[in-house]
C-alpha cells in the first residue's frame, strides 16, 4: 500500500512539473484539446464552463493589447486591492 501511495505522489509531482515547465502555447493547445473532448461528454459540462473556461482564458494571454506591435491599445494593468 505504501508503494502505491508513493507511486501516485511521484506521478502527480511529475505531471505538475511537466505542466509548469511546458511552453504556454503547448499548454493552451492541451487545454483546448481537453475542452473539445469534454464538449462531447455532457457529464463534464458544469466543470467545463466553471473551471476549464477560466484556465483557457488565462492561458491565452492578454490578447492584442499585449502585443508590442499594437501601439494603439495599452494592456490593462493588474492592480492589487487592499491596504498598503
Amino acid at each position: 500500500m505504501q508503494q502505491l501511495i508513493v507511486t501516485v505522489l511521484v506521478l502527480a509531482a511529475t505531471l505538475v512539473s511537466v505542466w509548469k515547465l511546458m511552453p504556454a502555447r503547448r499548454r493552451l493547445r492541451a487545454l483546448l484539446a481537453l475542452d473539445a473532448w469534454m464538449a462531447r461528454h455532457e457529464a463534464f459540462e458544469h466543470w467545463r464552463t466553471r473551471v476549464l473556461a477560466k484556465r483557457i482564458q488565462s492561458a491565452a494571454g492578454t490578447g492584442c493589447a499585449g502585443c508590442a506591435a499594437n501601439t494603439g491599445v495599452r494592456p490593462q494593468a493588474r492592480t492589487q486591492s487592499g491596504p498598503r
